[in-house]
């Protein structure tokens, strides 16, 4: 009986150690853990985007550089910048909603045949507007405020955030619907090497109230839909004093 007690054990014993070997044999098909992501990972998909953002800068038209800075024309009206959003975007006119911001009389009216007859009356207008702004891209933008206080370090001015700040934009009170934003304004975040002399007198018409303007020299590139916004190209920009006088530009 002890012997067969002995056996019985020893065979137990030795099912239980097979038993442990097939389990550690389990198929392999079962499917693993999901890694957790990697700051590789992190770090190729910011490169990837890096990558598409420059395919999208690259693909924008270009300025004509010998430009003359006599023929970019004066940009400050919001339904101005509304006609070179439309001619750039290439979507079907809503002659409606355009007359509504070019006609007061037709933003009023609450009669149909009146609003009927100013539409059939303002749409070769719209349409002419439209056109015109295909053939005129070049634009300047008169900011107030331009710089900060002169940086020793840099050696120049910080300019006005709305120039390189990333998603920042502009607008006029007109017509506060359609945008204008920079897709080259982190090249422009200082006035640099600015000769002492100008610079001091940069300095000095800073300090004082309204006694600056940066004019924006910008070619109009193209146009996203999803913000109503004109993209722009920085060509040049220049601080002048209230008479229009340059004292420093780049």
């Amino acid at each position: 009986m002890r012997h067969f007690l002995i056996s019985l054990i020893a065979a137990t014993t030795c099912a239980t150690v097979l038993s442990a070997c097939n389990d550690n044999n389990a198929p392999k098909n079962t499917p693993a853990a999901t890694a957790a992501p990697t700051l590789n990972d992190a770090t190729s998909a910011k490169a990837a985007e890096t990558a598409r953002q420059e395919v999208i800068a690259n693909a924008r038209e270009k300025a004509d550089k010998s430009t003359p800075l006599a023929s970019y024309q004066p940009l400050d009206s919001g339904n101005q910048l509304m006609y070179s959003y439309l001619a750039l975007a290439g979507l079907p006119i809503d002659y409606r909603e355009i007359a509504a911001k070019v006609s007061v009389d037709y933003a009023r009216s609450n009669d149909e045949f009146q609003k009927s007859d100013l539409l059939k009356a303002l749409q070769p207008r719209i349409d002419a507007a439209v056109s015109a702004a295909k053939g005129n891209r070049y634009f300047k933008l008169v900011l107030n405020s331009p710089v900060d206080k002169y940086d020793f370090d840099k050696k120049g001015f910080p300019l006005n955030s709305s120039v390189w700040e990333s998603g920042s934009y502009r607008y006029f009170n007109d017509n506060s619907n359609y945008h204008l934003s920079f897709t080259n304004g982190d090249g422009f975040h200082y006035l640099s090497n600015v000769p002492e002399d100008a610079a001091r007198q940069i300095e000095s018409l800073r300090s004082v109230y309204n006694g600056l303007d940066l004019v924006v020299y910008c070619f109009a590139q193209g146009a996203d839909p999803a913000s109503r916004t004109v993209k722009a190209e920085i060509v040049k920009i220049a601080v002048v004093d209230r008479k229009g006088n340059v004292l420093a530009q780049q």
